[in-house]
């Protein structure tokens, strides 16, 4: 039996995006500042379609689209000079975030995410970069925190809940104010998972390995499940050995589209690979 999780595939945020970046295709030199998600089939059917990815921009480009990453304040003024229009696909909830941390620069800002994560660079450009950035406990254990200080603590829109509480928990005794800007349906999405996790004998994760949210399901997943499998399409199938007898749970990251994940359950079910686990 296949059971598919109710919350896979395109979050808003990603669906956004991906749709804009569709209905501006017809402009002339349109490009995406970096993959619009991190799923190569998306990416390539979009440069079929004339939107190219660059890493940056100059006074070549004619239109620019912002991926739900979303970027720092210098891009947009740095776009403005060049006359670049600018398509904004930055997602709502991670807007948000740049809206409050550029409020509270006058305090210390605390990212709680990924350093090099895009969404973590973009939301430390809206404090001129000065925010303290760290990934777990541990990191802001060996941080030398000001007890008379004041912060403003924010989260990666897709980081592990447990890993914020942590965080927070390390931050006990000092003058904080902590934003919940995990985005709900990334936390649903991962709860999701890992009751699904604990149904099945084997469960796939359907997402690319440069996709975040893509690696934290597969984490919380081989928590509780150990025969878990990232895999970015249906052809991850071949390398793995499963029965189609087994409970087999599916899931899949914010950057996954629908019809990866159709493929990859018409895959199974066709039983292409039935060794036995």
């Amino acid at each position: 039996m296949i059971k598919v999780a109710n919350n896979a595939g395109f979050c808003f945020g990603v669906e956004r995006a991906v749709n804009l970046a569709y209905q501006n295709s017809h402009l002339q030199n349109t490009v995406t500042l970096g993959p619009i998600i991190h799923n190569s089939h998306v990416i390539e059917k979009l440069k079929n379609c004339g939107v190219t990815t660059v890493d940056d921009i100059d006074e070549t480009i004619e239109n620019v689209i912002i991926r739900s990453h979303g970027v720092a304040k210098e891009f947009y003024d740095k776009a403005s000079k060049l006359g670049i229009n600018v398509i904004d696909a930055t997602c709502p909830y991670v807007a948000i975030i740049h809206k409050l941390v550029k409020q509270n620069m006058h305090k210390c800002v605390i990212i709680i995410g990924e350093a090099n994560h895009p969404e973590v660079i973009g939301i430390n450009g809206w404090a001129n970069n000065n925010c303290l950035i760290v990934k777990d406990s541990d990191d802001i254990k060996n941080r030398e925190l000001i007890r008379d200080k004041k912060y403003f603590v924010v989260a990666q829109t897709t980081y592990k809940q447990e890993v914020v509480d942590k965080v927070l928990e390390c931050l006990k005794g000092y003058d904080y104010e902590y934003a919940k800007t995990i985005c709900s349906a990334t936390l649903k999405r991962q709860q999701e998972a890992v009751k699904l996790a604990q149904e099945v004998d084997i469960m796939f994760i359907i997402g690319s390995k440069f996709s975040s949210n893509t690696q934290k399901l597969f984490e919380v997943c081989q928590e509780v499940c150990p025969k878990s499998y990232c895999i970015e399409d249906a052809n991850g199938l071949d390398d793995i050995s499963f029965s189609n007898k087994l409970e087999i749970g599916i899931t899949a990251g914010a950057s996954t589209p629908a019809n990866i994940i159709d493929d990859v359950i018409k895959r199974i079910e066709n039983g292409r690979k039935d060794y036995g686990l």
